[in-house]
């Protein structure tokens, strides 16, 4: 009895406890100066401004990993934060599938639509059985065929050696456009491309500025054409362990500084692209934008029909092209 007096006169005497400090380490495999990274700079500068510094996001710009490996290591809580492209979870929840169709978007305001609305929030929300906290989607734009000459029509992809992600989507989507997909991880396709072991690869404007026209690289891809063949985003995703430590109020307020994050990335994208182009011109890079996509989205239609034959994948394909006509 004495024990619990004591307690309650120290409570009264030193104030409520004060909120457990926290400090959550988020990776990311881009550059620093990559939209989704200056993107999380600032919404740590949000998330540490709103809570007093109570709260950091200690950033970890361009960590060597692979998105696989980071993505694994917020699963088992040895990381807090990540950003991850959504064909890593293709395996893992099968709703991710979806985004990263070939031809699915048909523009901006059409991917706005899906990422922000009830079906991005279902998918974020899926999530939740492997483990994670989905807290945003992060639009990288479009990709696109970069390569030593011009891809306009199956016919040009005849016989290009075209470097892929290491996504099994990816691969089948340029096999069915017409060229011959190689694997490969993001960091050994511009060793790749040097070495002519790749004739071309597939990125978006944002990726091909900071990474390849940053490294020269438009020297072995002089040739970037529009093809825009997919669109698949990136998520934030939060380690359940890391959620679970904090409050109901600290949990809404990453989840509105995250979603604050993603408007700022779409901005920054946009602003990168255009930039990529002044930055490709000067540098003698070749933008084509006479590309017929039409042709090569009937090309992709049996790798579309291939994920569909999964009845809620399906119906998730109904309701993304339902929206792009809504006004």
């Amino acid at each position: 009895m004495r024990g619990l007096w004591l307690s309650v006169m120290a409570a009264l005497l030193l104030g409520p406890v004060a909120a457990r400090a926290e400090t959550f380490g988020v990776s990311t495999v881009h550059r620093p100066d990559y939209p989704s990274v200056l993107a999380m700079a600032e919404m740590s500068r949000l998330v540490a401004e709103r809570t007093g510094g109570r709260i950091k996001l200690a950033l970890q710009p361009k960590s060597g990993d692979t998105e696989s490996f980071t993505l694994q290591q917020v699963r088992t809580g040895r990381l807090a934060m990540a950003t991850v492209g959504v064909a890593n979870f293709h395996d893992l929840v099968p709703a991710t599938t979806v985004l990263s169709l070939p031809y699915l978007f048909e523009s901006d305001d059409h991917v706005r639509r899906t990422l922000d609305g009830p079906i991005g929030e279902e998918i974020l929300a899926s999530l939740d059985e492997i483990g994670l906290v989905g807290l945003c989607f992060y639009d990288p734009g479009y990709r696109s065929i970069m390569a030593r000459r011009p891809v306009r029509n199956g016919a040009d992809m005849k016989n290009l050696k075209i470097a892929v992600p290491l996504s099994e989507m990816a691969r089948a989507t340029v096999q069915a456009m017409g060229g011959q997909p190689v694997p490969l991880p993001g960091s050994l396709v511009y060793e790749a491309l040097k070495a002519r072991l790749v004739d071309a690869a597939e990125d978006n404007a944002s990726a091909y500025l900071s990474a390849f026209l940053a490294s020269r690289q438009q020297t072995a891809t002089g040739v970037y054409s529009l093809t825009r063949h997919s669109r698949p985003p990136e998520i934030l995703v939060v380690s359940k362990a890391a959620w679970l430590r904090l409050s109901p109020d600290d949990q809404q307020l990453l989840r509105t500084a995250a979603r604050e994050s993603a408007t700022l990335q779409r901005q920054l994208r946009l602003e990168r692209e255009y930039a990529a182009r002044a930055t490709a011109a000067s540098l003698g890079v070749e933008i084509v934008t006479e590309v017929d996509r039409k042709a090569l989205a009937d090309a992709t239609e049996p790798v579309s029909a291939h994920y569909r034959a999964d009845p809620a994948v399906k119906a998730l394909v109904a309701r993304i092209k339902a929206i792009a006509s809504v006004p």
